[in-house]
């Protein structure tokens, strides 16, 4: 009504003179209106109260619930004690390198999971560097892990992009900055990185801040890498144990700034060295013997020697073999090979000149392929019939045994009291009751690996041969993968050899049922 009778005061000839009934209108109406918007505005601040206090008592009451919940799952009723072995599990068998941390997601999990999670540190001594994890990450785990020995792992992203190299060593930077602090609690350092200025800059790094008095390990592989594998010198590591080198080859014996004497390795222990593939002769990661012989000379307590694949080339050295100086290691307790291939190249040669007097432990595994592997049986006498290890206690075949080579092996090993055998060697040595049963007066545990149903047959005939003779029978242990339903006939064997002697199953899977 205000509006049409201001509209024909408008209209009006006498339109500039507003009667005061109209004012007077108008203000009652604005007056009504602001009160109006006074009283909303209180009904709304009453209702956005009332809103938070649902919101926070709907809050309060979904986290009693699941709280509630989780009381009524199983594995709420576990001790504290028992829930932090199974995360401990679950931690150290998640991929290396894995992100998200398998750690981090549990303790996302439930607030209780989380204080357990939290408050143990050894959930949190293993940091990794690479690009796509946060340095603020890297110091939660530095907070967390307490005060507790720390691995430290070095690594690429998963997928390589453009700038990768750049971004990766930008981030290097700012993580040691960041971890620098916790250098004195570095117990293992593992370095995976195909870029060799990363390699490079991380040791540069490393011996600036030396000596890393709790270091005990190093592990660092690099496929595709152009240079030797870095080394720490002279005491930047006095306590390292354990050093394992893959897809890189060691570094030459002398350059211009050091030589071998200077390596950190006068208290190494153990020394594993990885090559992936055969073709070794010319690939960028063979290490030449003179640099490997500098190496095991520099490490006097050297007790457990690794090889896999050929990552040493003795190709100069197998050609004037006459003037090969022995090697000599003379605390070696455990030797592994490894050569990838039924034909090594170096294998002969490199058995040929190791002088290992304490050995304890051998191994011999060829891969899993036909005809069996390179036979190296004439190596282990010194000279024949002297055994070249007379104190091996425990030895490893794997497609190494031939059915001509089986009392050589026998005759090599005198004491061996823990044997155990791929299939075929297995086959070969029980077809051949003669020399098998020079082994029965003192082994005392045998390990038959995926054994064939005519090996089960053999090995129950032996078993019953020893008993009749009065020799007290080894423990058998059957390892897999086996599974029965594949073989039903494993049952009723592994059944016979129980009952002449102690039998175990490892990776069997007895069930018949797909």
């Amino acid at each position: 009504m205000v509006l049409s009778i201001a509209r024909d005061l408008v209209n009006s000839p006498s339109h500039s003179m507003v009667p005061e009934e109209l004012l007077s209108t108008l203000r009652q109406e604005v007056c009504a209106l602001e009160n109006r918007r006074k009283e909303l505005l209180v009904r709304l601040e009453e209702t956005n109260m009332s809103l938070v206090e649902v919101q926070t008592l709907l809050t309060r009451k979904t986290a009693q619930a699941h709280t509630v919940q989780n009381l009524l799952a199983p594995v709420s009723r576990l001790p504290d004690e028992i829930l932090l072995a199974i995360f401990e599990e679950a931690v150290r068998s998640q991929e290396q390198g894995q992100v998200p941390r398998t750690e981090m997601a549990i303790s996302y999990t439930s607030h209780r999971w989380r204080q357990v999670t939290v408050n143990s540190p050894r959930l949190w001594n293993s940091l990794c560097i690479r690009s796509e994890v946060p340095v603020a990450m890297l110091q939660i785990y530095l907070s967390r892990s307490a005060n507790i020995p720390l691995t430290i792992e070095f690594r690429e992203r998963e997928t390589a992009w453009p700038g990768a190299d750049k971004r990766s060593m930008a981030h290097l930077g700012f993580a040691l900055d960041a971890i620098w602090p916790s250098v004195s609690r570095w117990r293992r350092i593992v370095v995976l990185h195909r870029s060799y200025p990363y390699f490079t800059h991380v040791f540069r790094e490393l011996r600036k801040v030396a000596p890393l008095k709790m270091l005990q390990s190093i592990s660092m592989r690099s496929p595709g890498v152009c240079g030797p594998c870095p080394l720490l010198l002279g005491d930047s590591a006095p306590a390292l144990e354990s050093l394992e080198v893959e897809d890189m080859p060691l570094p030459p014996p002398v350059t211009q700034t050091f030589d071998a004497a200077h390596y950190s390795v006068a208290g190494l222990t153990t020394l594993r060295l990885r090559v992936r593939g055969v073709g070794v002769g010319s690939s960028h990661a063979a290490t030449e013997p003179s640099a490997f012989r500098a190496l095991i000379s520099s490490a006097p307590m050297l007790s457990t020697l690794e090889i896999y694949g050929q990552p040493i080339n003795f190709g100069q050295e197998r050609v004037n073999e006459e003037d090969v100086l022995p090697l000599e290691i003379p605390r070696l307790r455990t030797l592994v090979l490894c050569p990838g291939t039924q034909h090594p190249r170096d294998l002969r040669h490199f058995i040929s000149v190791i002088k290992a007097p304490t050995l304890r432990h051998f191994e011999l595994v060829y891969p899993d392929n036909a005809p069996l592997g390179q036979d190296v049986s004439d190596l282990l006498f010194d000279p024949f019939p002297l055994a070249k290890f007379p104190l091996v206690e425990t030895v490893r075949f794997h497609n190494a045994v031939h059915g001509d080579t089986v009392a050589a092996f026998m005759n090599a090993f005198p004491v061996a009291a823990r044997i155990k055998l791929g299939s075929l060697d297995a086959g070969c040595l029980f077809g051949n009751p003669t020399s098998s049963s020079s082994w029965i007066s003192h082994i005392q545990h045998l390990t038959v690996i995926s054994p064939l149903h005519n090996t089960l047959l053999k090995m129950y005939e032996w078993l019953l041969g020893a008993a009749s003779q009065g020799h007290r029978l080894p423990i058998i242990t059957l390892e897999g993968p086996i599974r029965a339903i594949d073989g039903p006939e494993f049952l009723t064997q592994s059944s016979k050899l129980a009952s002449c002697t102690e039998v175990r199953l490892c990776d069997v899977d007895l069930s018949m049922s797909g």
